[in-house]
C-alpha cells in the first residue's frame, strides 16, 4: 500500500491572477457594466462588494467562484479569479476564468495593455496512510522522530516543507517562471497532505488587440507540473529510521 494515495487527490483551490499597468477604475457604474459583461459571458454573481480600492464578486453555485479587482499600486490594476473548494475540475474553472477576463476587457474597453506579472495557484489534498507530517519527516526526508526531543519532548501536531525555485526558462519558446511548492499536514485532518503549487511568470508582456489573457494555458502548466514533478518529488520516500516517539 502506497503511503500517499494518488487516487484520493482533491483540488481545493484554483486561482489565476494578473497585474496590469492600467489605471484603477471601480465606480458603481463601472461595476454594473462589468456585471452585465459577465452575464453576457454566462457568469452570474449573487454577492457584489464595491469599495474605494476593491471590487469583489462572489457566487456559491454551481461552484464557488470569486473575482477580485483592486489596485496594488499607483497606475496598477490587479485581476484575481479564484475558486475555494471548487465543485468542478480545472478545465471548467479555466473556462470561467476565460469568461471573466473577456468580460473585464469588454467593461474596461481594454484593447491593449501591459501585463506586468501573471501567477497561478493550485492546492491539492491527498490522503496518507499515516500522519502526513510523519510521512514527510520520516518517509520523505529520512529524519528521526527522536529529533523532536530537542523541543522539550512536546508532541508535534503537524508541519511541512516549503521549496522556492527562482525564475527559470527551459526553452526559448517558454516564458521564465518561478515556482513555490508547499506541502504540509492538514491540521483539521492530519492524515491528509495539502500540497500548494504556485507559478509566477515575472516577465512583462504586451496584450495586443484581439489577444486574450489565456488563463487556461497558465493553469494547465501548473496542473501538469503538480501532477507529475511535484507528485514524484513528494512520493520518493527514503528508508525509515528506527522508530521513536510518534508524531500526534
Amino acid at each position: 500500500m502506497e503511503p500517499i494515495n494518488r487516487e484520493s487527490r482533491t483540488s481545493v483551490r484554483f486561482q489565476i491572477s494578473y497585474v496590469l499597468a492600467f489605471p484603477w477604475m471601480a465606480d458603481t457604474a463601472r461595476s454594473v457594466e462589468f456585471q452585465k459583461a459577465l452575464l453576457d459571458q454566462g457568469l452570474e454573481f449573487g454577492q457584489v462588494n464595491v469599495t474605494e480600492k476593491r471590487l469583489t464578486l462572489t457566487r456559491q453555485q454551481p461552484s464557488h467562484l470569486q473575482i477580485r479587482l483592486d489596485s496594488p499600486g499607483p497606475q496598477v490594476a490587479q485581476i484575481q479569479i479564484l475558486s475555494a473548494n471548487p465543485g468542478y475540475d480545472i478545465d471548467l474553472f479555466s473556462r470561467d476564468a476565460e469568461a471573466a477576463t473577456a468580460a473585464y476587457k469588454q467593461a474596461w474597453r481594454l484593447e491593449q495593455c501591459q501585463l506586468i506579472q501573471t501567477s497561478a495557484v493550485i492546492h491539492h489534498l491527498y490522503s496518507s496512510r499515516d500522519h502526513a507530517f510523519k510521512y514527510l519527516w520520516e518517509g520523505r526526508l529520512g529524519q528521526s522522530p527522536e529529533d523532536f526531543k530537542t523541543l522539550g519532548s512536546r508532541p508535534v501536531a503537524g508541519g511541512g516543507l516549503r521549496l522556492l525555485l527562482p525564475p527559470h526558462q527551459q526553452s526559448q519558446d517558454q516564458e521564465p517562471q518561478s515556482i513555490e511548492i508547499r506541502a504540509e499536514s492538514f491540521l483539521r485532518e492530519p492524515q491528509k497532505l495539502l500540497i500548494e503549487t504556485i507559478f509566477i511568470w515575472p516577465r512583462p508582456r504586451s496584450l495586443q488587440p484581439g489577444e486574450d489573457f489565456s488563463p487556461a494555458r497558465y493553469l494547465q502548466q501548473v496542473e501538469e507540473f503538480a501532477a507529475v514533478e511535484v507528485w514524484n518529488f513528494f512520493t520518493q520516500s527514503r528508508p525509515l529510521p528506527p522508530r521513536g516517539p510518534d508524531i500526534v
